[in-house]
């Protein structure tokens, strides 16, 4: 299977990558756009293996996307702007990455005939935990 993973440089995406070339045959397509989030040492020994191709992109560009992800059996989106406190101080990218962003992904899956998307998300959506935090 081919699979086409948005935000693979991320923590999380980078190891999801990670586990799947060692537990899998899959070919992998990491699309980042190495924002404060994502980070390409986080991957560096990844595209390394033969299985593994880096693209720098935007998922809110659509050519961009189109052209990447063509060929692809499946998309895995973990894409988006992180950090609750951070889409206080500026809502605006939070809405242009993880809404229309996650439109572009989905549109162009769609386009493309792709027939699975999987889109992770994250816990951070609900905010703070009042009972069992250490904090």
């Amino acid at each position: 299977m081919k699979l086409f993973v948005s935000g693979a440089a991320g923590f999380i995406g980078s190891n999801y990558v990670r586990w799947l070339l060692a537990n899998s045959d899959d070919q992998v397509t990491i699309f980042d756009k190495l924002t404060y989030a994502g980070n390409l040492e986080s991957v560096r020994d990844l595209i390394d293996d033969k299985r593994c191709w880096f693209v720098q992109g935007d998922i809110c560009d659509r050519d961009a996307m189109a052209a990447a992800m063509q060929g692809h059996d499946a998309v895995v989106h973990f894409a988006a702007e992180s950090h609750v406190d951070r889409s206080i101080l500026g809502p605006d990218a939070f809405v242009q990455t993880n809404c229309f962003g996650t439109n572009v992904v989905m549109d162009t899956a769609r386009k493309l005939e792709i027939p699975r998307v999987v889109h992770i998300g994250t816990d951070e959506v609900y905010g703070s935990v009042e009972v069992g935090s250490s904090t």
